[in-house]
C-alpha cells in the first residue's frame, strides 16, 4: 500500500498560511499571485554590481505593477544591537534579528540599515519586503504591520527567492492552542512555513518542477518539494489564486456548506467562520458533532473553538449533545484537544462532577498547557471538593517554586472565590516553603476575581 502524500506542515498551520494568502490576494489582487517567480540570479543581477537600491525598488514596482514613485529611500549606518530584537517570543531564536530596514507608512519611507561589507542578501531582502509592505499599506491591508504577512506576500507574488535564502528564525514558534491564529502571529516565517509558501507559489503557477527552486537552501527546498507533490496530487488548498474567487465575504450559509468539503483546509477555515443566530438546525448540529468526532486533530480543535465561540455568544447553541461531546473530549488522547475542551467547558459554565475530577487530574500533568486548563477550569467554579483543593494546593506550591507567575495569578483567583480569607490558608500550605509566602500574599492583594485571559501562552 502506498503512503498518502503529506504536506510539510500540520493541517492547522497549513490552513493558516492559505487563509492569510487568501486575505492578501483579496486585498491586492489575485493577478499578482500568478506573476512569474523571479530567480535568485535575476534579482542579484540587478543589485550585486552597483548595489543601487533605487533600481531594485523600481524593478520590484514594475514586477508588481505598483507605483513606487512616492516611495522615499534612505540608508543609515546599522546600529549595534544586543540580544534578539525580532520579537520572537523570548529566548534564543537561533537566527539574525530581522531584515535591516524600517518602513514608515505615513511618509512611505524605506530606511535601510547598512553596514560596511554587509550581506547583500539582507539589503535586497529588506528592500523587496519594504516595497511589498508599501503595496499592502497602499491597499489598506489591515495586517500590513505584521512581518510574516509581508513575507507571505513576497513569496506569493514571485519575489521570495532572496527572502527564502535568509534564515531569520530557526526556532519554530509553538503555541499550545493552535486555533488562535490572530492571537499568536509569528514574527517571521520560519523555514517550514517558507517552504510551504514556496510550494503554494509553484503550485499556483502550475509548475510541478520549478527551475528556480534549485537555488533554495536544502532546509527549504526539501520540504517544499514534499508539499508541492502533496498539492499536485490532492489540490487540498483553500487558496487557489488561479480561480480568482473571493471567499472571505461569503454568507454564513455558504460557510456551513463549505464545512462539508472533503478538503481539510476548507473544513478548518470554514469551521472558523461558522455562525449561529442562536439555534442550530438539526443539520448544523449534526455537522458540528461530526467535526468534534473527527479523526483529524486540526478539525477537532477548530470545532471545539467554534462551539465555544458560538455558544458563548448564544448560550442556546450549547445543546446537550454538544456539551456531552465536549466533556468526552476532555479525556481525549491528544493533549491539545483535552486542554481545549476543558477550557471550553469552563468558559461555557458546563463543568459537571466528572469534568471537575478530570481538571484535578490535569493539575498533576507535566505539560504546562494541561495544568493551565485544569487551573482555569477549577478557578471558574464557586467551590470545589476538599480532595480537589488538596491537589490544587500541591500544584500551587509547584508553580510558585517554578516562578510561574501567570499561573500563580490564576490560582489566586480560585482561592479568592472559594475562601473568605485565603491568607491563613496560604500560611498553612506554604509552611514548608516560607520564602514563597510573600509572593503569594502580594499576588492576593493585586489579583481581583476577574479571570486572567484564557489564551495565556502555556
Amino acid at each position: 500500500m502506498f503512503l498518502k502524500p503529506k504536506a510539510n506542515l500540520p493541517d492547522a498551520e497549513k490552513s493558516r498560511i492559505e487563509f492569510c494568502l487568501q486575505q492578501i490576494a483579496e486585498c491586492i489582487g489575485f493577478d499578482r499571485f500568478t506573476l512569474p517567480v523571479l530567480s535568485r540570479k535575476t534579482l542579484f543581477g540587478l543589485y550585486e554590481g552597483k548595489r543601487n537600491p533605487q533600481s531594485l525598488i523600481e524593478f520590484v514596482g514594475d514586477h508588481l505593477a505598483h507605483d513606487v514613485d512616492g516611495i522615499q529611500f534612505r540608508a543609515v549606518p546599522k546600529q549595534a544591537t544586543s540580544g534578539c530584537g525580532s520579537g520572537c517570543g523570548g529566548g534564543s531564536c537561533g537566527g539574525i534579528s530581522g531584515l535591516p530596514y524600517q518602513y514608515d507608512e505615513k511618509t512611505r519611507t524605506i530606511t535601510l540599515h547598512v553596514e560596511i561589507d554587509g550581506d547583500p542578501r539582507l539589503e535586497m531582502g529588506a528592500l523587496i519586503n519594504g516595497v511589498v509592505g508599501d503595496l499592502l499599506y497602499q491597499n489598506q491591508f489591515v495586517s500590513a504591520h505584521l512581518p510574516e504577512m509581508v513575507d507571505l506576500a513576497v513569496a506569493g507574488t514571485g519575489l521570495g527567492m532572496i527572502r527564502s535564502n535568509i534564515t531569520l528564525v530557526k526556532k519554530v514558534a509553538a503555541c499550545w492552542d493552535s486555533t488562535q491564529w490572530e492571537v499568536s502571529p509569528r514574527p517571521f516565517l520560519d523555514c517550514r512555513s517558507l517552504a510551504y509558501a514556496n510550494a503554494i507559489a509553484a503550485w499556483a503557477r502550475d509548475d510541478a518542477k520549478p527551475e528556480w527552486a534549485t537555488d533554495l537552501p536544502s532546509d527549504v527546498k526539501r520540504p517544499m518539494g514534499k508539499s508541492l507533490k502533496y498539492l499536485s496530487k490532492t489540490g487540498d488548498s483553500f487558496f487557489e489564486p488561479q480561480s480568482r474567487q473571493s471567499l472571505l465575504a461569503q454568507s454564513p450559509s455558504d460557510w456551513w456548506k463549505l464545512a462539508t468539503h472533503e478538503s481539510v483546509s476548507n473544513q478548518v477555515i470554514s469551521i472558523r467562520h461558522l455562525e449561529s443566530d442562536g439555534h442550530l438546525s438539526d443539520q448544523q448540529e449534526s455537522l458540528l458533532l461530526g467535526k468534534l468526532r473527527s479523526a483529524n486533530i486540526a478539525i477537532v480543535l477548530h470545532a471545539v473553538a467554534a462551539t465555544e465561540r458560538m455558544a458563548f455568544r448564544r448560550p442556546s447553541v450549547a445543546s446537550e449533545s454538544l456539551v456531552i461531546e465536549l466533556r468526552s473530549l476532555a479525556d481525549h488522547r491528544d493533549d491539545q484537544v483535552r486542554a481545549k475542551a476543558m477550557c471550553a467547558l469552563a468558559r461555557l459554565g458546563k463543568m459537571d462532577d466528572a469534568a471537575v475530577e478530570t481538571a484535578a487530574v490535569m493539575l498533576e500533568e507535566s505539560q504546562r498547557h494541561l495544568v493551565f486548563a485544569g487551573v482555569y477550569a477549577l478557578s471558574t467554579l464557586q467551590s470545589v471538593p476538599d480532595h480537589v483543593l488538596v491537589s490544587f494546593d500541591r500544584c500551587f506550591v509547584r508553580r510558585l517554586r517554578a516562578c510561574d507567575y501567570e499561573l500563580i495569578d490564576l490560582f489566586v483567583v480560585g482561592y479568592r472565590r472559594w475562601l473568605d480569607d485565603p491568607s491563613p490558608h496560604f500560611k498553612g500550605v506554604l509552611r514548608d516553603s516560607p520564602e514563597h509566602l510573600p509572593i503569594a500574599l502580594e499576588t492576593l492583594l493585586k489579583v481581583t476575581d476577574h479571570l486572567v485571559p484564557l489564551r495565556v501562552g502555556a
